[in-house]
Parts: structure tokens; sequence; C-alpha cells
């Protein structure tokens, strides 16, 4: 699968950590808070942009509440 191609897309962008004896890939969104390293960034990121996040618990106690 060409997942940069794909994280792109989605607005992703890649950067090298060079502080190391080894450069790191990192993936990160400049809109989100998210960001990914290693051998599979970049198809990380491409499932986080395509799955729906995780309600949050706070939302989830308040609706309780109200029925």
């Amino acid at each position: 699968m060409p997942w940069p191609l794909f994280a792109k897309a989605f607005g992703w962008l890649a950067a090298t950590d060079e502080d190391g004896d080894t450069p790191i890939l990192v993936v990160w969104h400049p809109r989100l808070r998210r960001h990914f390293t290693g051998s599979d960034a970049w198809r990380r990121a491409v499932r986080a942009s395509i799955h729906a996040p995780q309600p949050d618990p706070a939302d989830a106690d308040r609706k309780e509440g109200q029925s």
C-alpha cells in the first residue's frame, strides 16, 4: 500500500529526528496533537485519519444522566 501517499492526502507531514545515531521518522499532523514514529508510522497515521474518534468518557456519563 502507498501509505505515505494516503497520509499526505489527509494532511500528515514527515520529519526526521536526527538527534541520535540513526534518524527516526516522525509523521505528524499540524492540526492534530498526534504523531507517530517507527516503520509503520505512515500506516498508523492513515488508520487514525479514517477511524472515528472514541467517545469522551465524561460525555458518555453526561448523556446517561439526561435519560
